[in-house]
């Protein structure tokens, strides 16, 4: 194995273990050392890769939310009609939701006063990067008739907010409701909202 790709996997290694160590302990909570122990790399290692817990909070949010950006993108390749296609964003999205459910409890709870501005400012565009991926795909359905005449961008972050408190309510309360559930009332509850009859 080259060194180039025992640094990407130490990497990975690094951003999982931060995502795990700050859902549970909050951004302020956390420790480097602890995420250090968690990833099984020496700290000097933790910090050749990052210099500091703010620019390792930046790279968990935005590396996980182009993750799930890129998956989503391919996923949604399909034939179907529509109203099914629509269907599979919703299922698609719930389901790499609660896969990454660190990163959705980090989203949903985390996104707050005390880190750097340049760090909030790399999360505000990943964010937007994935509000303007969604609102892509409802100006699809709107240039095909299946939409509403409806500003798409503020659909796409009506979207996505609802989405991210059901996941993180799911995740919250695991015996409370199941995954088939959320996603089948989250598709009743947008496209009759989005939808033309």
């Amino acid at each position: 194995m080259n060194t180039e790709k025992k640094s990407t996997i130490k990497r990975k290694k690094i951003i999982t273990a931060a995502a795990a160590v700050f859902s549970q302990k909050g951004f302020h909570q956390a420790k480097m050392d602890e995420i250090a122990t968690k990833a099984q790399v020496a700290k000097g290692t933790l910090y050749y890769n990052f210099s500091s817990k703010s620019l390792l909070f930046s790279a968990t949010v935005t590396e996980g939310m182009e993750t799930i950006i890129s998956q989503v993108r391919e996923e949604l390749v399909s034939d179907l009609p529509f109203s099914d296609h629509f269907r599979l964003l919703v299922s698609t999205m719930v389901r790499l939701h609660i896969k990454h459910n660190d990163l959705t409890l980090i989203c949903f709870n985390e996104i707050s006063s005390g880190i750097d501005d340049g760090v909030l400012e790399e999360i505000r565009k990943v964010r937007t990067r994935f509000i303007d991926f969604i609102a892509e795909l409802l100006t699809v359905g709107q240039a095909k008739g299946y939409i509403k005449d409806i500003d798409v961008q503020l659909a796409a972050v009506a979207l996505a907010g609802i989405i991210d408190s059901v996941c993180s309510h799911i995740l919250l309360n695991p015996r409370k409701t199941s995954r088939k559930k959320a996603v089948d009332t989250l598709h009743e509850i947008l496209s009759s909202g989005f939808l033309k009859a």
